[in-house]
C-alpha cells in the first residue's frame, strides 16, 4: 500500500500522493535529446494500458484508454515534434475524456526533474512549507502553510507552535498558497482541536493499487470494509487525552482557488465536522490522488488512483470546497481578524504584513 499514498504526498517521495503539480516557479524546459516520435507513441500506449489497470474509476480508465489508442491508431500525433509539446497533447486529450485535477503526462526532462506528484522534489524546491506563524493580534494566532510534507523539521516547528499558543482564543491557518501534501501536519493539529472521535474523511483506492501490498502510509488511516474494485481507509482522529485547550479555539481556514489536494482535504474536514470557519474563494478541486508511473522513452505520467470524501458526502474533484465566507482571497484574512474584533484599519495593516508571496490563482 505505500504505493497509495504517492498522492497524498505533495511532490514528496513515495506513498499516497494528494498533490498539485510543479512548484510554483518551476520552468520545465524540453528535452535538449532530438524528439523520439515512435518512443513518444510507445509512452502513449503504455499510458493507456497504466489507465485502464490503475485509474480509480473502472469506468472512466477504459475512456481514457480507447481514446489515446484510437488517437494513436489514427496517426493523430504524427504531427507533433518535440516531447513536451507531445505530453501537453496527450493531457489535453485526457482531460477532454473526463477532467481530472492530478492526470497528466510529464515529458522526458520534467521526469527527470520531477517527483512522484509531478514536482521537483525536496522542500528546497518550494517556498517556505510554514510561514509567520505566531500571534498576529492579541489571543488571536496565526500560521501559513503551502504543503504539507512532513518534513521532521516543519512537525516540530507545528508542534511548538501550537503548544506554545494553546489558550488562543482564536487559530487562523492560511492556505490560500497551499499545494498540497500528506496527512503528518492534520495529524498534529486534529487530537488537539477535536474533543471527541471522528472520522476526518473516507479514502478508496483502486483495488488493483492495493493489491501492490505494503503498509498504510499513515498511522491514522485505519481500513475500513469496500466494495471489491476499491481499498477503503478511514482518516480517523483520536483526541488528546487530556483534552486540549485547543478544543475551544475558534478556527478560521482561508482558501483561494489555489489551495489544492491535501489542503482540501483539510478544508473539506473543517466544513463537514463544522470545526472551522471557511474564509475565501472555492479551492481548486484536485480532490484524486495517486502516483507518478514511469512510461518508455524517458516519459512518466501522473495517474490518480484514488478518491477522497467526507463521510456521508461527496468528494471535491472538479468542484473544490465552498467557502463559508465568501470574499476575494486577498480580503480573506481581513475578514477573519475583524470576526475576532480587530479594528478594521488595523486588520488591513496585519492583512498586508501577512499577505502570502506566492499566487493565489488556480494552476492551469
Amino acid at each position: 500500500m505505500s504505493k497509495v499514498m504517492a498522492a497524498i504526498i505533495l511532490a514528496g517521495a513515495t506513498p499516497l500522493a494528494m498533490a498539485q503539480t510543479n512548484p510554483p516557479d518551476a520552468t520545465v524546459q524540453a528535452s535538449a535529446a532530438a524528439f523520439d516520435l515512435t518512443q513518444a507513441k510507445q509512452a502513449t500506449s503504455a499510458l493507456a494500458d497504466q489507465l485502464e489497470k490503475d485509474f480509480v474509476f473502472p469506468d472512466v480508465a477504459k475512456r481514457y484508454a480507447a481514446a489515446l489508442r484510437a488517437k494513436l491508431a489514427a496517426g493523430g500525433y504524427d504531427g507533433l515534434s518535440d516531447a513536451e509539446s507531445y505530453a501537453k497533447a496527450v493531457t489535453a486529450d485526457l482531460q477532454a475524456v473526463a477532467p481530472d485535477g492530478h492526470l497528466k503526462m510529464i515529458p522526458p526532462s520534467a521526469s527527470c526533474l520531477n517527483g512522484p506528484s509531478g514536482g521537483r522534489t525536496g522542500a528546497s524546491a518550494y517556498p517556505p512549507l510554514m510561514e509567520q506563524a505566531g500571534w498576529i493580534a492579541p489571543g488571536i494566532a496565526y500560521v501559513r502553510f503551502n504543503a504539507f510534507m512532513g518534513e521532521p523539521d516543519t512537525l516540530r516547528a507545528f508542534t511548538a507552535f501550537l503548544d506554545g499558543h494553546a489558550g488562543a482564543k482564536a487559530l487562523i491557518i492560511d492556505a490560500r498558497t497551499h499545494r498540497g501534501g500528506g496527512l503528518d501536519e492534520m495529524d498534529v493539529l486534529f487530537p488537539r482541536i477535536f474533543d471527541k472521535a471522528t472520522v476526518a474523511m473516507v479514502m478508496d483506492t483502486r483495488a488493483s493499487v492495493a493489491e501492490q501490498g505494503g503498509p498504510l502510509p499513515f498511522k491514522s488511516l485505519v481500513k475500513v470494509d469496500a466494495p471489491a474494485e476499491f481499498f477503503r481507509s478511514e482518516h480517523r482522529v483520536v483526541p488528546a487525552t487530556p483534552a486540549s485547550p485547543w478544543t475551544k479555539a475558534r478556527i478560521y481556514y482561508l482558501t483561494s482557488p489555489r489551495t489544492a489536494s491535501a489542503a482540501e482535504h483539510l478544508a473539506s474536514t473543517f466544513k463537514g465536522t463544522g470545526r472551522a470557519t471557511l474564509i475565501g474563494a472555492t479551492t481548486a478541486g484536485a480532490g484524486h490522488y495517486g502516483g507518478h508511473a514511469p512510461l518508455p522513452g524517458g516519459y512518466s505520467a501522473f495517474i490518480p488512483f484514488g478518491r477522497s470524501y467526507f463521510p456521508g458526502g461527496e468528494g471535491w474533484e472538479g468542484s473544490g470546497v465552498k467557502p463559508d465566507v465568501a470574499v476575494a482571497p486577498e480580503r480573506a484574512l481581513v475578514e477573519a481578524l475583524t470576526r475576532e474584533g480587530v479594528a478594521p484599519a488595523e486588520a488591513e495593516e496585519l492583512s498586508d504584513a501577512h499577505k502570502p508571496s506566492g499566487s493565489m490563482e488556480r494552476r492551469r
